[in-house]
């Protein structure tokens, strides 16, 4: 029998910097109602985020579960800051509001998510930064899908009645992105964090900076 692979990491401190995007109220509360179901099912073997880490995942600048031999995070990102930040507002330039279409509940033996299609901006824009900047050694390269997590594993439970319980979920929304969000977090999985600054997307960009 698979079991689940619990991640020992969950509402613990760690430092990144990251870009990502917001869901709307209104998408937010199909997913907390979903996210209802997951934890009245299994329990104390999930943990679901709260609405206000609901998000979606762009890219890392500094990761949050990477260690970089030891250096300053804050330190990495200052030095990195000037030459990530332009590249990324020269890409999203030309980067109109994005729609994705969620309409996936999946399961990994760690992780409940949910995925969505656009019309390949984000892969455009990930396949973009990483070619225009020198990702620092360790960091992971952005992801291939457009994903937001719903639920962490914390205890070995049967994967094949996850798999079942998230055959029988349905999920269909579609979200507008405008704006992607650079932060600084510092519990996991996105439970505390500062918005650095907002790239908003539109056909004459301006960008946003956070007080």
């Amino acid at each position: 029998m698979e079991r689940t692979q619990p991640v020992d990491w969950v509402n613990k401190p760690f430092l990144g910097y990251v870009m990502n995007a917001e869901f709307s109220d209104d998408n937010a509360k199909i997913l907390i109602e979903l996210i209802d179901k997951i934890k009245a099912t299994f329990n104390d073997a999930v943990f679901c985020p709260p609405r206000s880490a609901l998000h979606i995942t762009l890219l890392d600048w500094i990761a949050p579960l990477i260690d970089y031999d030891g250096r300053d995070k804050d330190t990495l990102f200052a030095s990195v800051q000037p030459d990530y930040d332009k590249v990324i507002s020269s890409i999203l330039t030309s980067v109109n509001p994005i729609t994705v279409h969620f309409d996936a509940v999946k399961v990994s033996p760690s992780t409940i998510y949910i995925t969505g299609n656009d019309s390949g901006e984000f892969q455009k824009i990930r396949d973009e930064f990483v070619d225009k900047v020198e990702l620092l050694p360790n960091t992971k390269l952005p992801p291939q899908i457009i994903h937001s997590s719903l639920a962490r594993f914390t205890k070995p439970i049967d994967l094949n009645a996850v798999e079942t319980f998230i055959a029988s979920q349905t999920l269909d929304i579609t979200q507008t992105i405008s704006s992607f969000r650079l932060i600084r977090t510092t519990k996991e999985p996105n439970l505390e964090f500062k918005t650095l600054k907002r790239y908003e997307l539109m056909a004459h960009y301006t960008v946003h900076q956070e007080t």
